[in-house]
């Protein structure tokens, strides 16, 4: 005859089926086993549901620590995006007067321009030197703008799983209107409209949303990354 390796397994359901309590089950179990058993069991117990909280609490503390890993990175990237991004939108640049300087000044400036070859084509062909001159910077500035944009989106993407709720919100939010920003430049820049109607919303978004987004972002990962006590 087999032996039933959990006797008291059976003397919780009898317990169970006639309607006994906790208090009942927890007697019945002392009546057969002893204190010490029930201490045995408890503690066996009390042991699992700490290790079981120590594993929680070490996945918490490693995505704690990757989170702060990242912080740095995203916030380097999202400044160099936002930095390149108001140049692009708002610039204020020193054009020469190209009509002043004579053939050899002109040929001088051009040797020392940093032109590429395709740029200097174009400067070359334009009877106003002065305005294609500044629409090759914004060029350089859209495509400058551009890049940087999606290098922080990127890596945002990629981390997006480590951070908290609070700063992946924002950041969600600074990522959309940077993009939002940038295409208004663009069409702005290839002159989808005769007015400057996409410039003044390109420059909106950036005074009015990118720019306090990135102060809320600022005082958000300094209240992780220094605590107050």
């Amino acid at each position: 005859m087999i032996t039933n390796p959990f006797p008291e397994s059976k003397l919780i359901w009898t317990a169970l089926l006639s309607g006994g309590s906790g208090a009942a089950i927890a007697t019945g179990l002392f009546n057969l086993y002893g204190k010490s058993w029930l201490e045995n069991r408890f503690a066996r117990s009390l042991e699992e549901a700490k290790s079981e909280l120590l594993v929680l609490s070490t996945r918490r503390l490693k995505l704690h620590d990757k989170e702060f890993e990242v912080f740095p990175l995203i916030w380097n990237s999202l400044n160099q995006a936002v930095s390149s991004l108001d140049v692009a939108v708002i610039s204020f640049r020193m054009i020469p007067n190209f009509y002043k300087l004579k053939d050899a000044a002109l040929d001088e400036w051009l040797n020392n321009s940093g032109l590429s070859a395709s740029e200097r084509k174009y400067f070359t062909e334009q009877s106003d030197k002065g305005k294609a001159y500044g629409e090759i910077l914004d060029r350089r500035d859209v495509a400058k703008a551009i890049e940087d944009f999606a290098s922080f989106h990127k890596l945002l993407l990629n981390n997006r799983i480590f951070l908290s709720p609070d700063i992946k919100h924002k950041l969600d939010k600074i990522d959309s209107s940077i993009r939002s920003s940038l295409t208004s430049k663009r069409m702005d820049f290839e002159g989808y409209s005769n007015s400057k109607k996409f410039l003044l919303e390109s420059v909106d978004i950036l005074t009015n949303k990118v720019k306090p987004l990135m102060e809320e972002i600022e005082l958000l990962v300094q209240a992780k990354l220094f605590p107050e006590r």
